[in-house]
């Protein structure tokens, strides 16, 4: 089954030169490593029968006739880091933490830490060659090496996410395309800037991509779970402890750099949709939760542009779940019956919780914070409101008293996602093709 889609879709990429690159989408890391490796297997073999086919007058094939090719696996930092300290950690979160760490812009501008020399190469390398490697087939573990070779050295994570705007196939996980919290879709679409590829006809809102789902059976499970939030009353207390930490270091910064806070405002002001022109490594980790297409041109409401208002409205809200998690029975309510409760009781609209995402990733931004994973739950309840605003139809509010057992009472709120079609469905406008295998 993969040999015969990769025959048949990169054949048609060597035949249509203006098709886009193919992601292909698989559930594993050993699954991903198993594709690229028969990739490398259907290149070989039409390399070598293409060879043999030639007269002694004709000319050598190219581009893709002669394994120019350029095919990339991409994970998580925990799957491809070769930093000596970094890499010895098991905990995904730990890892991505002690990376932006390494790697925050601010940090490292200061000097506050020794820096990753793996990411210094591979900056450095980007101002000194217009690619990072040569046309060929890479899994995860070939990066890896790359990372560790004298040559070479830089990181595996950052070339891989730079490698995939080249790459004729990439080779990744669901969820960077299914999931907005992680997605890169951005970075997905398009033809591949490859030498000899061109674009024909004017651009459209349809990429030339082509996508395929490996083992797709599930999708729709990993859909539903990609726009769901569970929240109980640990990680609400949690976010009221994040919540004064932000105040304590909005405060600090007012005295010390109100510059940055007043530069902020401006720029939310301006009603810039990406709020803060947020760093790649941020915007890595804080993605925000609902789906692009649905806050394409809208401005932050002005009641959360200053940042501690903004954080005087999340107080609200979280107060406002506290509450509400004080149940004896399971209960079940819509989208619109929560907004209007959040309205009437905490004076919150469904405009300014639209926004609570993009406002945080902004302010933590902004503050120049480089442990994330601190601020999870409060992250957590920005994903929760974020959902709820934005969307009225296709979820339900579960609140669930003794979710573990009975007798034990830990009420947990959760956003459910009803409509597997919700995160799917900008995939099938985004793409020119969708492929589901099962």
């Amino acid at each position: 089954k993969t040999v015969t889609l990769f025959s048949l879709i990169t054949s048609y990429q060597w035949a249509h030169p203006e098709v886009g690159r193919l992601v292909y989408c698989t559930r594993t890391v050993p699954e991903m490593s198993k594709a690229l490796e028969e990739l490398r297997k259907v290149i070989d073999f039409r390399v070598e029968v293409l060879a043999r086919e030639i007269s002694g007058d004709e000319a050598p094939p190219s581009g893709l006739a002669a394994g120019h090719i350029l095919a990339v696996g991409l994970s998580a930092r925990r799957n491809m880091c070769v930093h000596p300290e970094v890499s010895q950690e098991g905990d995904r979160e730990r890892v991505d933490e002690m990376c932006r760490q390494l790697t925050a812009p601010w940090a490292r501008e200061k000097g506050k830490t020794s820096g990753c020399a793996h990411f210094e190469k591979y900056e450095a390398a980007l101002n000194h060659q217009s690619q990072l490697l040569e046309t060929g087939i890479y899994t995860i573990e070939d990066l890896r090496a790359k990372g560790l070779e004298e040559g070479f050295g830089w990181c595996p994570y950052y070339a891989a996410r730079r490698l995939i705007h080249a790459a004729s196939v990439v080779v990744l996980n669901y969820q960077y395309v299914l999931d907005p919290k992680v997605s890169l879709a951005s970075s997905l679409g398009g033809a591949p800037s490859l030498p000899g590829a061109r674009r024909q006809g004017p651009a459209t809102a349809t990429e030339p991509s082509i996508v395929v789902f490996d083992e797709a059976h599930n999708i729709d499970d990993v859909c539903i779970e990609s726009l769901s939030v569970k929240l109980n009353r640990q990680r609400l207390d949690q976010s009221f402890g994040n919540l004064t930490r932000l105040g304590n270091e909005i405060d600090r910064v007012k005295r010390d750099d109100a510059s940055r806070l007043q530069e902020e405002y401006k720029r939310l002001v301006q009603g810039l949709r990406q709020a803060g022109q947020i760093d790649d490594a941020m915007a890595d980790q804080l993605q925000s939760p609902v789906l692009p297409e649905d806050l394409v041109t809208e401005a932050i409401p002005g009641n959360i542009r200053r940042a501690e208002h903004f954080v005087a409205l999340l107080r609200r809200v979280v107060n406002f779940f506290r509450r509400y998690l004080h149940v004896e029975r399971a209960q079940c309510e819509g989208p619109l019956s929560i907004s209007h409760k959040l309205e009437e009781d905490a004076e919150v609209d469904s405009k300014s919780l639209k926004f609570c995402h993009e406002r945080l990733r902004s302010l933590l931004n902004t503050l120049q914070v480089a442990n994330l994973d601190e601020f999870t739950p409060i992250t957590k309840v920005a994903d929760f409101v974020t959902l709820l605003g934005t969307y009225s139809q296709g979820f339900t509010i579960i609140v669930d008293p003794y979710p573990e057992a009975q007798g034990i009472y830990d009420p947990t709120l959760i956003l459910r996602c009803l409509d597997a079609s919700i995160a799917i469905r900008p995939v099938l406008k985004r793409y020119q093709s969708v492929v589901l295998t099962s």
